[in-house]
């Protein structure tokens, strides 16, 4: 058999250029894939750091939001130390303060009538919600709103004697007899929101100045100066009060690690005094989010509580960003008013 001839094909592999472009190439297309998982992975921790503490105040305004419109008084401004703050506005601009406070329906309603065994005694038919020492006592028939200060056992009437601090012009009531035709009675709760806890932290661009003043006395926050922080101290001498940044060359602060607190009015057997009933929303930073909004003649519309509420945990989260969150501002009105007093 004939051997055919063997014709060598040349064969030519990529040359030096090419396999750079390619290679080349495919490190854009890695290193763009990276880019984006890692841009998703960032996104991810931001989110979670800003929802966190979105989710603590979105909680707490909510809570602060049902209890405002169920008010049945006109909410009042408190400061920090729990005192009442004028909600008049200042050349024009309302005030700022801590706190609110206002009542809301703890029990009720019930009916009063004499007690069938003391004509001198007034009774309130409230079983089974019986009240407790601090709350109110309200009877709109006769106009009367005191503070509790004690309450006697339930007899066979299912019923309460209340004794009130009376410590007002108190109307004289003319109960009818058990099982007459009543007048209807409330139990309210006089609750304040107020924020607590925060400090103060140098910061070039921060929105607050503060002035200091010795602690003497009261239930303000107290502060202690740590470096060149203000932050707070069950055993601090100062007192600090903040107030927004204007202009010129004051040295700037920010407020953060605040907590807003719920306190409900309570008696102690001599005085009322406000119990801390709960931490509603953590890593507050603003320090007087609370304000009663103007009407268009420039006065104070009462029917509203204006909120401005900020939060920002100030400790880093997931590839260090910071729990930064959540700018509240609304305006909250109470949709009823059952008492005279607030």
């Amino acid at each position: 058999m004939k051997r055919l001839p063997f014709n060598k094909v040349t064969e030519a592999a990529f040359t030096v250029a090419e396999m750079g472009v390619a290679v080349g190439v495919l490190m854009l297309l890695g290193l763009a894939f990276f880019q984006v998982l890692q841009a998703g992975l960032t996104l991810s921790a931001k989110n979670t750091a800003v929802n966190a503490a979105h989710e603590e105040a979105r909680m707490g305004v909510l809570r602060l939001t049902r209890d405002i419109h169920a008010a049945i008084s006109v909410p009042q401004l408190r400061d920090n130390g729990f005192s009442v703050v004028s909600s008049d506005p200042v050349s024009g601009v309302a005030p700022a303060s801590a706190g609110v406070s206002f009542q809301n329906i703890a029990a009720g309603p019930n009916f009063v009538w004499k007690d069938p065994s003391n004509a001198s005694l007034i009774m309130i038919k409230d079983n089974p919600a019986k009240p407790t020492e601090g709350m109110r006592l309200i009877i709109p028939f006769f106009g009367l709103e005191e503070d509790i200060t004690k309450v006697a056992a339930a007899g066979s009437a299912n019923h309460s004697n209340v004794f009130i601090k009376a410590d007002q012009s108190t109307p004289n009531i003319t109960a009818p007899d058990y099982g007459a035709p009543y007048a209807i009675t409330y139990y309210t709760d006089r609750t304040m929101y107020v924020v607590r806890k925060g400090s103060y932290i140098p910061d070039s661009q921060g929105l607050y100045t503060v002035t200091t003043a010795t602690y003497v006395s009261g239930l303000n926050d107290r502060y202690v100066l740590s470096g060149a922080n203000y932050v707070p101290s069950a055993t601090g001498t100062l007192v600090v009060t903040p107030a927004l940044y204007t202009s010129g060359g004051a040295q700037r602060y920010r407020f953060e690690d605040a907590e807003l607190h719920l306190y409900k009015q309570r008696y102690s057997g001599s005085a009322v005094y406000w119990q801390d009933f709960a931490v509603v929303a953590k890593y507050v930073s603003s320090p007087q989010p609370f304000y009663i909004p103007l009407n268009k003649s420039g006065s104070a519309n009462t029917k509203y509580v204006g909120v401005k509420l900020t939060a920002r945990d100030p400790k880093s989260s997931n590839r260090g960003y910071l729990a930064t969150a959540s700018l509240l501002d609304t305006q909250v009105d109470y949709r009823s008013r059952l008492t005279i007093t607030q």
